[in-house]
């Protein structure tokens, strides 16, 4: 059997036009979407310490102000007694609650893993402290 002439054949080509308008217009959505999408936490890095200033160690923090050190044995210090995560969160549910304006200092032991850092702040932010001040290491002196 020939085929008669003017008869009409299926087209196997792909029509590639539809496919390219879907991926442009998802593009479209992803482009507008992605940074609504992006989580914030700001940050204020301190600054270099100018030489007048005296820098206060861990151990001599005034008795007024609460400093919540992370041990790399999975406990806390909280002003220099140590204890678990969950009795650390019950003394400072009460000293933080209603009270937006008191910070709480917190410093980690050289090798905490950085999951166990953010679990105890987490455990900081659920006892309701608001401000977090972040102790670090003085600067070495410059040569």
């Amino acid at each position: 059997m020939a085929a008669e002439p003017g008869a009409k054949r299926p087209v196997t080509d792909i029509n590639v036009t539809p496919l390219v308008d879907v991926v442009l217009v998802l593009l479209i959505i992803f482009m507008v979407l992605t940074p609504l999408a992006e989580k914030q936490m700001y940050l204020r890095v301190p600054e270099l310490e100018p030489p007048a200033t005296q820098v206060v160690p861990p151990d001599s923090v005034p008795p007024d102000q609460v400093v919540l050190t992370a041990l790399r044995s999975g406990q806390v210090l909280l002003n220099r007694e140590e204890m678990t995560l969950e009795q650390a969160v019950d003394r400072l549910r009460p000293a933080f609650s209603g009270r937006p304006s008191r910070v709480l200092f917190f410093a980690a032991e050289d090798g905490v893993r950085y999951a166990r850092a953010v679990d105890v702040l987490d455990a900081a932010r659920r006892a309701g402290v608001n401000t977090i001040g972040m102790m670090t290491d003085p600067p070495a002196a410059a040569p």
